[in-house]
């Protein structure tokens, strides 16, 4: 299908009377709508070798048009010339959106790192087709340069793309642009009264609602993923920390924390 200007998606909701189209400050390469869906292309996002990206769908409420059951069909990864380097089999598609966080680690299934380049994240979704355009940066390239991490939104449903930290990046620093948007994944068991809980937050980063914790097996007590989502505000540098630990007791049972450095 062909892709038709941000202004003429405009126009064409106006028309149909249905709300406009909102977008963030990051680019939007492409929006269209047409009778098979949306297709929606954001980016370029720009990460250096180590780092995991996160996506989500997520649907903004009050909905004001398609408004129907949203699920995500499928999530892969392309390279430059349209090969798959990427799809996730961890689990059965399609998923209810509000159910699932979209994980790659810069890597092809084999373990083996991708090597610095553009990449192109493609969400299929029942209302239609999301695009994200990554680029991985060389080692000695510095820091990044591309377009910060934010998102677009159709009607309401925005792609959102993260950098992804987890448990193992305990202690590190973490840079951010203002604007990009980090997720942290914390692995937990909520089934024995634990749960992680933010202790320090600073002021630049603004957290995001979003679903709070994914179970990783439908049998009960299996454990899952606590998450926490932020948006860099402003330029500073903080520790972002959380504990792991049971609301009627003081001790905790783990911790968690990272430097934020946002310029």
């Amino acid at each position: 299908m062909e892709v038709i200007c941000v202004r003429s998606v405009l126009i064409l909701l106006a028309m149909l009377g249905l709300p406009t189209v909102s977008l963030a400050q990051v680019t939007a390469k492409g929006l269209a709508i047409a009778g098979d869906g949306v297709e929606a292309t954001i980016g370029v996002f720009t990460f250096s070798p180590g780092d995991e990206v996160a996506l989500e769908l997520v649907r903004g409420e009050p909905c004001p048009c398609m408004c129907g059951d949203l699920l995500i069909r499928s999530f892969r990864i392309l390279d430059e010339g349209g090969a798959e380097v990427f799809r996730d089999t961890a689990r059965p598609y399609p998923v209810e959106a509000a159910e699932w966080v979209g994980r790659w680690d810069l890597a092809a299934p084999s373990g083996t790192p991708v090597p610095p380049g553009r990449y192109t994240a493609v969400v299929e979704a029942s209302v239609g087709t999301f695009r994200a355009e990554l680029e991985v940066a060389p080692e000695e390239g510095g820091l990044p340069t591309g377009a910060g991490l934010a998102w677009a939104s159709v009607c309401g449903i925005s792609l959102r793309v993260y950098r992804l930290v987890t448990a193992d990046e305990n202690g590190a620093e973490i840079t951010l642009r203002r604007e990009e948007m980090l997720m942290v994944a914390l692995p937990g068991n909520p089934t024995t009264g634990y749960g992680w809980a933010p202790i320090e937050e600073p002021d630049f980063l603004a957290r995001l609602e979003g679903v709070e914790y994914l179970p990783a097996t439908a049998l009960v007590g299996g454990g899952g993923t606590f998450f926490f989502r932020y948006e860099a505000r402003e330029e500073g540098v903080g520790v972002l920390a959380f504990a792991y630990l049971r609301p009627w007791e003081e001790e905790s049972a783990g911790s968690f924390s990272i430097t934020v450095r946002v310029y």
